[in-house]
């Protein structure tokens, strides 16, 4: 699993989606050294729980 900051996510979004989608990485999203976000494949989702629909608009939480 690679931990990986906001900023380097940036740069590195196609390489982090192609590991997830080939070869099942999971990519933990870091902000301030923080957990923030794990970038799986849909697969991966799909298999766990999440569900196989059209998604939707995030939330800002206040």
């Amino acid at each position: 699993m690679e931990r990986i900051g906001v900023m380097d996510l940036r740069k590195q979004l196609g390489q982090r989606v192609d590991a997830a989608h080939f070869a099942g990485e999971a990519t933990v999203v870091e902000r301030h050294g923080t957990p923030r976000a794990v970038l799986v494949s849909y697969e991966w989702w799909v298999q766990h729980g999440g569900e196989e629909t059209e998604p939707t608009e995030p939330t800002e939480a206040g």
